[in-house]
């Protein structure tokens, strides 16, 4: 099946918008690669969200992956700050090497950012798995935290102050992780091993280093920055690729950005 990525189509929709059958299917395809997951917690993830990007295979219109979308607006130190939070996400293991879920995911984004166009907007993100680390750090120009810079005092306090608002007493400032007293889920353990290649890569060894909870569930907070640059960053790699010929890096399979609020 390492031809399914061409078939792999994306369509934003409203939640409220969702049928029966959709819903359905979504569940089927978390549940595939989730431990510790419940159909409760599942739909209750969704009811707190916006939009859910639903990849579909064009072929037979099959569910074959999703990631759920909520946009909130705090006021930080002063600052009004806009912020888009990833819950629920998954990509079938067939489909990894898709790029429908970015593209779909970078004009959400982008409309976002038109919307607030004179406010920081920034995507957080919360990760259990190295490959979701990864895609934040592989495709946004400024993103926190890194391996090769400190984090900015400001970047801090709104990673601070969306961690609180969203997940209260589960967040530990001072390891910058989300440490939950029952599990909130985890990918299964074969969903994403770690190879030899990732695990020399410096972000893989920084995530690791960061969160190193991540097997039991814990989740490292991150944002990366939603602006102009994001948007010509993502245009130059895929020229590059064109002129190339190169194939797309994979995408996080298991995005495990959840949310248990």
């Amino acid at each position: 099946m390492a031809n399914d990525a061409q078939h792999l189509r994306a369509k934003t929709r409203s939640v409220a918008g969702l049928d029966a059958g959709t819903r359905e299917a979504m569940w089927h395809v978390f549940a595939n690669y989730y431990d510790g997951v419940s159909r409760e917690a599942f739909e209750r993830d969704l009811a707190g969200k916006d939009h859910v990007i639903v990849l579909r295979d064009r072929r037979d219109a099959s569910v074959q992956g999703f990631s759920t979308l909520a946009s909130f607006v705090r006021e930080v130190e002063g600052r009004v700050v806009v912020g888009l939070f990833s819950g629920d996400t998954i990509v079938a293991r067939a489909y990894w090497s898709q790029t429908a879920l970015q593209r779909a995911f970078l004009a959400y984004a982008m409309r976002l950012k038109l919307r607030h166009p004179f406010s920081p907007v920034y995507w957080f993100l919360i990760s259990k798995g190295f490959r979701t680390y990864l895609l934040l750090a592989r495709n946004f120009p400024e993103y926190w935290p890194r391996h090769d810079r400190p984090t900015a005092a400001w970047q801090a306090a709104v990673i601070d102050d969306f961690a609180r608002q969203r997940f209260g007493d589960a967040w530990s400032a001072a390891r910058g992780t989300l440490v939950f007293s029952e599990c909130a889920g985890k990918l299964k353990h074969d969903a994403a091993p770690i190879d030899a290649r990732a695990a020399a890569l410096p972000e893989v060894q920084f995530f690791l280093a960061r969160n190193p909870g991540h097997a039991r569930g814990d989740e490292l907070c991150c944002l990366g920055r939603i602006d102009g640059r994001l948007w010509l960053f993502y245009m130059r790699k895929l020229l590059r690729r064109c002129l190339t010929g190169r194939k797309a890096p994979r995408p996080a399979p298991a995005d495990d950005s959840r949310a248990s609020a």
